[in-house]
């Protein structure tokens, strides 16, 4: 999920460059396997989700997108400014949405041998205060919550679930505010790093798998 950009289109590519079968879903084209468009903060997006993945097995649920609060780069971010519906939307699709499709495909998961999950989480989900992002903060979170409640939910059918918690990752946005100063370059997550991590999850023996994981540090 999220794999038309950012961190969700580069694990994307790099499971395809493996050999890995990858079913791409995000609302715009994503380049890196079989792509489906599908909003999945809608029950028909979920439905769409699991009509493509079919009755499994499904290896793995890579939940890799996420959004911010308008101005959450650029320096430009109030939270008096932001509107009811920003606020619902933020939290629909870092939150509500990870927590419905496994949900959805934890039938298919059960069928495989090893199932793994992997949700994208952030430090601001563990550092209160790491940024004044209300709602992205309160979904990252409340993330982490939800994969603790999800693993024991899903422990009789060994179903591993994992959180990464990276603080500024390389992607155009984060680049963009280090080059105008705006956060610090100090700490900064390599894309690679979170391919290298990703593979590490699908791979370990099962019941291994940490249930989260902190990387780098909250830029400032």
């Amino acid at each position: 999920m999220g794999a038309s950009r950012g961190i969700g289109g580069f694990v994307a590519r790099s499971l395809v460059a493996a050999g890995h079968e990858v079913l791409s879903v995000s609302r715009t084209p994503a380049e890196a396997g079989q792509w489906i468009a599908a909003d999945v903060t809608t029950d028909v997006g979920i439905d769409d989700v699991v009509a493509a993945v079919g009755p499994g097995p499904l290896d793995a649920l890579l939940y890799l997108g996420g959004i911010w609060e308008q101005g959450a780069f650029g320096g430009g971010y109030r939270f008096l400014a932001s509107s009811r519906a920003e606020v619902r939307q933020v939290l629909a699709v870092n939150l509500t949405a990870p927590i419905l499709l496994v949900q959805a495909l934890a039938p298919m998961l059960a069928q495989s041998r090893a199932p793994r999950v992997v949700l994208m989480g952030s430090l601001s989900g563990t550092e209160g205060g790491a940024t004044v992002e209300v709602a992205n903060t309160a979904s990252k979170f409340g993330l982490r919550g939800a994969a603790k409640a999800l693993r024991l939910a899903l422990k009789d059918d060994g179903v591993s679930i994992t959180v990464i918690n990276p603080g500024n990752v390389a992607t155009p946005e984060v680049l963009d505010d280090i080059a105008q100063g705006r956060t610090s370059p100090q700490y900064l997550v390599a894309l690679t790093d979170i391919t290298r991590l990703i593979d590490y999850l699908l791979t370990c023996e099962v019941g291994t798998a940490p249930l989260d994981i902190d990387l780098g540090q909250r830029g400032v």
